[in-house]
């Protein structure tokens, strides 16, 4: 997923893995947004659910398996 800082305006890329990561935070804590950090300028971005949805169609729900 790649991200365009709002701040400095330098485009960054967000892997797949850190997409997941993000949605699965999302549906834990019930949230609206996610925020990354832009590796220039250090600012905060929010990225909605649905743009999060969209990048990683192939997300699905993490099921609550911590076993300890």
């Amino acid at each position: 997923m790649q991200i365009r800082c709002q701040q400095c305006h330098k485009p960054f890329g967000v892997s797949r893995e850190t997409v997941h990561q993000a949605l699965n935070t999302i549906e834990s804590e019930q949230l609206h947004h996610f925020d990354f950090h832009c590796p220039h300028c250090r600012r905060l971005n929010h990225a909605s659910k649905a743009e999060l949805q969209r990048a990683a169609p192939d997300w699905k729900k993490a099921e609550n398996s911590a076993t300890s």
